[in-house]
């Protein structure tokens, strides 16, 4: 787990290091999956869907996957893509194989801390139940991957998902466990293939 954690934490200082100007944004790094799915030769080997959650807000789909870059055979990467969409933007999200186990039990470590009696707000005001490990969101260089915590509006309360950029994909009355379950699953179909196959 300590070295999953640090593979996620030091994905981005090997990418390079995000130069800003002021008064813009940094640029989000790709994460080592989606920098490889990036490449030319790249190609989708193998894929599964393992996991969807879908609201009257957002959609998103968690897909289990092997990339292969066909100019360096057999250069192989294995991890997840979520596919998120709402009424005004789409974004996916790349996650290593390495990385899925922390990213689970974050989720998980969201879906237990969140008290049913702090499920209220101030008229006009939101309020967010996050992990550890999504609070290095703010550092630099700033890392194009999974963003989520529950949230708590005067209106709805559910899973908030994001990527580091401005877009939020809500899904009311959904939980963190939700997705945790579809990384597990994720999991057990890359460790369990065998290269040809399921």
């Amino acid at each position: 787990m300590k070295s999953a954690n640090n593979a996620i934490a030091l994905c981005g200082i090997l990418l390079g290091v995000c130069q800003t100007n002021a008064g813009t944004q940094p640029v989000l790094q790709p994460t080592p999956l989606e920098a490889f799915a990036q490449l030319p030769a790249t190609h989708i080997a193998w894929s599964k869907e393992v996991g969807r959650l879908d609201s009257t807000d957002a959609h998103a789909v968690v897909t289990a996957l092997i990339l292969e870059d066909t100019a360096q055979p057999p250069d192989r990467m294995r991890g997840i893509r979520i596919d998120l969409r709402n009424q005004s933007s789409e974004d996916q999200i790349y996650l290593g194989e390495e990385t899925l186990a922390a990213y689970g039990n974050a989720l998980d470590e969201i879906s237990h801390s969140v008290n049913p009696s702090e499920r209220h707000v101030t008229p006009g005001g939101t309020r967010y139940f996050g992990a550890r490990l999504f609070w290095y969101g703010d550092k630099i260089p700033r890392v194009h991957a999974l963003n989520a915590a529950d949230y708590v509006a005067p209106d709805s309360y559910g899973l908030s998902i994001s990527a580091f950029k401005d877009e939020e994909f809500r899904f009311p009355r959904r939980e963190a466990a939700q997705l945790s379950v579809a990384i597990s699953k994720a999991l057990e179909q890359l460790q369990g293939f065998s290269g040809g196959r399921k």
